[in-house]
């Protein structure tokens, strides 16, 4: 029996009202008296540490090339304190240690880069077990009331934050990375510090025991960090040198969540697509297989065209082989153009129209329904992060998809489009290795890229731990010389080809991975980074640098689901300026554990 469901229903949040105890952006010292004595001690590997701090439960350092001299690097370690749970919400407290030898990175390396006037931490947590992504509690903005309880109603779900490149079309639009339930940040200062810098930051609670924290834009994952139980971090000496920075003038509050509006998580999606454009995106235990709505309808309409009869007989010929026994939600999504109203009414007829064909074609096993998303799950950010449009994703978010669950291997039956594949670019040109990495090579400005500046991309290596692979890459100057403010701008009109393609959570001068992909040209399958629908990714998705092309690298990471039977060779490809092949001793670091 083949069954229809009706069309999704969406989730909102109540809007409350939040009482403001200071300015956006002021920041109030909570710091002890004067008469405190500063106890600040060089730890023994070259870091200022005051030695009273308990033992960290995980560290790491971060290191960017340095504002004013980018041939010399700036340099911190960020140590985790605790991460705690109070059984409804989370806690971090870290301390942020500059560099006793190398310039101090400012801890606001740790912001949005959109919003480090705020200089409020954009630290997420990646939630492995669930396949979660958990932002910071919100509130209305950077300042928040430290006595107010969280008055967040949990049975409705936010539109994408505002300074995302979500579609919005609800009345209930989250504050975006500029706010958090946390501390502010207080920068950097040369020298021996007199008190250690800590930050604390609010979450929902995962689920997990163990989770990875996600620093920033630029900075890779802190893998399998341990949540304790009802174990705050208290201050055991009031007179102690650590602060944190907040409007309030105080501690953190006693209670987490103190303040908070909302509580934002978004599932974590691996993306691969075959070259002729059929995309499959598994999220926990289901997989959305999706084609492109463009082979199937034209703009806005919901009849089929001549070639779609074709498309849908080979996707039936895929489902029976994958699906059989299983039930099979047809999806239909599309972009953000239009009101929600006409895109959910498009996207369930889209949905509709797929079943009608289809239903006659797919085994009698298979049991089949239809609901329309609209433009509330896209898998790509539709707006760039200063609210224009990036077509190519749009065109990638108007799709049909069919969900089911998540085959251990997929059938031989590849969906035929009858198209092309991905965009062909010009093969980069090796370079000797930069610092720290295994190959290097030269990225042309694009044609029409308005700066002209070739760009040096560093392969610093691959790490594999069962599908889930890191990869690492450094972002540097051609020519060994500092470049500021004219690289990575484009073409002067929108949707121009630029280094790294439009980047989702840029503003036009700024590189990100978002876009990368890598190439098996064996299976030709694409993969793409980790991401999280349009609220970003597991990858470098603002350079740490932002605009200014560096002499020394800046660091880059994506992390990739990458079978083990990758086959090889393997292409990096870089829109929309070059792609490479990795050499194989990076490639034998993707296969092996």
């Amino acid at each position: 029996m083949k069954a229809r469901a009706g069309r999704a229903a969406v989730w909102m949040i109540g809007v409350l009202a939040l009482v403001s105890c200071g300015a956006p952006g002021e920041s109030v010292d909570s710091s002890p008296s004067e008469s405190a004595s500063p106890s600040s001690a060089a730890s023994a590997d070259g870091f200022w540490r005051d030695e009273a701090l308990p033992e960290a439960i995980a560290e790491t350092v971060l290191q960017l090339p340095a504002p004013e001299d980018s041939s010399q690097l700036a340099t911190a370690k960020l140590e985790v304190l605790s991460l705690d749970s109070d059984g409804e919400y989370a806690r971090l407290v870290a301390a942020w240690l500059p560099s006793q030898r190398d310039t101090a990175l400012g801890s606001t390396a740790l912001s949005s880069h959109k919003h480090r006037y705020e200089a409020t931490p954009f630290i997420r947590l990646a939630d492995r077990e669930t396949g979660e992504l958990i932002e910071p509690l919100r509130g209305e903005s950077n300042v928040f009331d430290y006595h107010a309880p969280p008055q967040i109603e949990p049975e409705d779900e936010p539109d994408a934050p505002s300074d995302a490149a979500g579609a919005s079309g609800q009345e209930t639009v989250v504050p975006g990375r500029g706010t958090c339930i946390c501390s502010m940040l207080s920068g950097a200062a040369e020298g021996q510090p007199d008190r250690t810098e800590l930050i604390f930051v609010d979450f929902p609670l995962p689920e997990a025991d163990v989770v990875d924290i996600v620093l920033g834009e630029w900075a890779e994952p802190v893998p399998e960090v341990p949540i304790t139980q009802n174990e705050p971090f208290i201050r055991p000496d009031p007179a102690s040198s650590w602060f944190f920075t907040h409007t309030s003038g105080e501690d953190p509050p006693e209670r987490y969540g103190a303040g908070a509006r909302y509580a934002v998580r978004y599932p974590l999606a691996a993306r691969t697509e075959t070259l002729s454009g059929v995309t499959t995106t598994i999220e926990e235990q289901t997989q959305e297989v999706s084609l492109p709505a463009d082979v199937l309808f034209e703009f806005g309409s919901a009849e089929l065209n001549p070639e779609a009869t074709s498309i849908i007989e080979s996707a039936a010929e895929k489902l029976n082989e994958e699906a059989a026994g299983s039930s099979v939600t047809v999806e239909g999504h599309t972009d953000n153009v239009g009101s929600a109203e006409l895109n959910q009414e498009l996207s369930q007829d889209r949905a509709e129209a797929v079943l009608e064909v289809i239903e006659d074609m797919v085994d009698d096993s298979i049991t089949l329904e239809t609901i329309g998303y609209g433009f509330t799950r896209p898998q790509v950010p539709n707006l760039d992060a200063d609210g224009e449009p990036i077509p190519e994703n749009q065109a990638r978010n108007r799709r049909v998809s069919f969900r089911y669950p998540v085959v251990v291997q997929e059938a031989a039956v590849e969906i035929d489009l009858g198209q092309a594949g991905v965009q062909d670019l010009p093969e980069a040109e090796a370079a000797p290795a930069g610092p720290d990495a295994l190959a290097s090579f030269i990225i042309e400005a694009p044609p029409g890229d308005t700066s002209g500046t070739d760009i040096r991309f560093d392969v610093r290596g691959a790490q594999r731990e069962g599908n889930l692979v890191t990869m690492r890459f450094g972002l540097a100057s051609a020519k060994g010389i500092q470049h500021r403010g004219t690289v990575f701008t484009g073409n002067p009109e929108r949707g121009g080809a630029q280094h790294f393609g439009d980047n989702p959570q840029g503003d036009g001068n700024s590189p990100g991975l978002a876009n990368m992909s890598l190439i098996d040209a064996t299976t030709d399958r694409r993969y793409f980074p980790l991401g999280s629908g349009d609220m970003g990714c597991l990858c470098t998705e603002v350079a740490g640098t932002v605009e200014t092309l560096p002499v020394q690298p800046s660091p880059m990471y994506a992390q990739f689901h990458l079978p083990q039977e990758l086959q090889g060779p393997v292409i990096v490809h870089l829109p929309d300026a070059g792609q490479f092949q990795l050499p194989q001793d990076v490639l034998d670091q993707l296969l092996s554990d």
